[in-house]
């Protein structure tokens, strides 16, 4: 498991070593079974996020690409990471965002496969038996090994609920998982399922690496925060920024809607 990551001393004044919050780090200690990054879009989270999966060699799930392609990227900032771990593993590295295109990656390759049994069942209708069973053989297989993924077919569930079950198909003890904005395919009531999931794996001696703009998998029990914003700042919940916006939003909605109206009239 991941314990500490620091970086090496560096000139390099280059995306995204020259990112405010990679300039000023120093190090980041693991000392909880689950760390979560937050801070706004831009900030530097998912880029460190991907730079120690990166080191790790971490295995990209639920994506048409290997974690690999996001080497020109990340790379000056993997090779400058110090990673101290108490053992080798690669991990398993989840995007959110990468999970929705690899639906629709399968929805496309499905009615590419139905198209082709079609189109074959045309052209060897009036050939033997035996010909015609070899021709659908190949697709059909094809065909059948992707309606059975996952315990069941992913392209029939909605988003969140294929990205749950995808994610239950892989949960290991003793795993390390990367996790980048899990939260994007998934409604607040999915969010609170995978808390729970999250809760089970890091019970079971897990390592969980996430980072989230989501206030219900910020609020894991026990979980080391670090919010971006110039520098890397150790927090609890309460203080996150975002926390206490959505808290003052909810509470004083009215403030807010008041403030858009003002401006409505003033154009």
């Amino acid at each position: 498991m991941i314990k500490k990551i620091s970086l090496r001393p560096h000139q390099l004044n280059m995306y995204p070593m020259n990112v405010p919050v990679i300039k000023h780090m120093t190090s980041l200690d693991f000392t909880t079974p689950v760390t979560i990054f937050v801070g706004d879009n831009g900030s530097g989270k998912s880029t460190l996020l991907k730079a120690i999966a990166h080191h790790q060699n971490a295995i990209k799930t639920a994506s048409l690409k290997s974690i690999s392609t996001l080497e020109d990227v990340i790379q000056p900032l993997s090779d400058h990471l110090i990673i101290e771990k108490t053992r080798v593993q690669r991990g398993l590295y989840f995007s959110g965002e990468d999970f929705i295109t690899y639906i629709q990656q399968l929805t496309h390759e499905k009615a590419l496969l139905l198209k082709q049994i079609e189109e074959t069942k045309e052209a060897y209708k009036h050939k033997s038996t035996f010909a015609y069973n070899q021709a659908l053989s190949a697709p059909k297989k094809e065909l059948h090994a992707l309606l059975n993924t996952y315990d069941g077919e992913l392209t029939d569930k909605s988003h969140g609920e294929g990205f749950l079950a995808f994610f239950k198909s892989r949960m290991r003890e003793d795993g390390i998982y990367f996790l980048d904005e899990p939260e994007t395919p998934l409604s607040a009531i999915n969010q609170y399922q995978l808390l729970v999931m999250l809760s089970d794996l890091a019970s079971m001696g897990a390592q969980i690496i996430m980072a989230t703009h989501s206030p219900i998998l910020m609020a894991i029990e026990g979980a080391t925060i670090y919010e971006f914003t110039d520098t890397i700042e150790h927090v609890t919940y309460d203080h996150i920024d975002s926390i206490r916006f959505q808290k003052d939003f909810i509470n004083n909605k009215e403030k807010y809607l008041a403030r858009i109206r003002q401006e409505d009239t003033k154009r």
